[in-house]
């Protein structure tokens, strides 16, 4: 019996540094300003490049090849929707967001909408992402994402079952993802992703509880019916650091089950690192005035880097060539041309 090829590790690695991505994201800032917001597009483009390019396993960097007018488009469908939304509403009181009709006539569209928009964007990101020439794909359609959707958007309405909504949304989005030829394979995760939101909500309820305790306690809610700027503060706090928590346990428990062909993945983000890593984040940028923002950027995807694991059953190169030569041989090229990008 042949035995098993030995397992490699790959730690990914991240080299981009805050002095750099500073003078793109300046540069990005005020054109973006200049332009009344156009220039977002060509923005985005090159900020994803540039943590693409700074983004390493085994060396080799990964590569983003979306265009910004595709990216323009999108963003103009997605401007307009909203446009839409508005002058219906005005013209059409019956049919706002504030009457009966109108919330069901917005259900309605979103539950058959939303499902295109999240398919069309995962088709983008994926087409235009590639790893030593080998593009990643999305071959989910919007009719599987609809059912998903329409299975358990209902949950979404009673909000302790909605982790488990995500859970089947995030499900359907991993395993239809491939690279190459090779389709994504996903073990299953809902324990540890469905536990990650209940601890959340327990801690949650208790900082809740906490804050009324003290409000009543310094007798502030007696005296003013608007809560001070440290109940605020706390109030903040705690859903930045519960979102932090949330982040990095469902991370761990989505890359943690997913296999491509004879790679798997490691990935051992720490809540507690995490949720101090987007407080102190949070802190730097409102005390700068937001000139901190490329060095938060830059020391997340640093963080995140030196957690992931890429684990590999024999050379990882093997592997990535048996894929180019099968798209190669195949004459496998995109079977359609994604021509814009609906996510912001």
């Amino acid at each position: 019996m042949e035995a098993a090829p030995a397992e490699s590790r790959y730690p990914v690695e991240f080299t981009g540094t805050a002095a750099q991505y500073f003078r793109i994201w300046i540069v990005n800032l005020a054109l973006t300003v200049l332009t009344l917001g156009i220039y977002s597009a060509w923005a985005k483009v090159r900020k994803r490049r540039y943590f693409y390019a700074h983004t390493l396993i085994d060396g080799e960097s990964f590569e983003y090849r979306g265009r910004p007018l595709a990216i323009l488009k999108g963003r103009l469908i997605a401007v307009g929707l909203f446009v839409a939304l508005i002058v219906v509403g005005n013209l059409y009181p019956e049919l706002s967001l504030e009457s009966i009709p109108g919330k069901a006539i917005f259900f309605v569209v979103a539950v058959t909408l939303g499902p295109w928009l999240v398919v069309r964007s995962l088709k983008f990101n994926a087409t235009n992402t590639a790893y030593r020439n080998v593009r990643l794909a999305f071959l989910g359609t919007w009719q599987g994402c609809f059912v998903v959707v329409i299975k358990y958007v209902w949950l979404v309405f009673i909000a302790i079952l909605y982790p488990y909504f995500k859970h089947a949304l995030v499900r359907y989005a991993v395993e239809h993802h491939a690279y190459g030829t090779t389709r994504f394979a996903v073990a299953e995760f809902r324990k540890p992703f469905i536990q990650a939101y209940a601890v959340a909500f327990g801690l949650g309820l208790l900082a809740a509880l906490g804050l009324i305790a003290l409000a009543i306690g310094a007798g502030v809610l007696a005296r003013s019916p608007q809560p001070p700027l440290a109940i605020l503060a706390g109030i903040y706090g705690s859903f930045l650091l519960l979102y932090a928590f949330v982040r990095a346990r469902t991370t761990n428990a989505v890359w943690n089950a997913v296999r491509i062909g004879p790679v798997r993945f490691e990935c051992t983000l720490r809540a507690r690192d995490f949720a101090w890593l987007y407080l102190s984040n949070v802190l730097a940028i409102l005390v700068t005035l937001g000139f901190a923002t490329p060095w938060a950027a830059i020391r997340t995807l640093r963080y995140r880097a030196r957690k992931f694991v890429v684990i590999a059953a024999g050379p990882l190169e093997n592997f990535v060539d048996d894929q180019a030569a099968q798209v190669g041989a195949a004459g496998q090229e995109i079977a359609e041309v994604f021509d814009f990008d609906v996510a912001l």
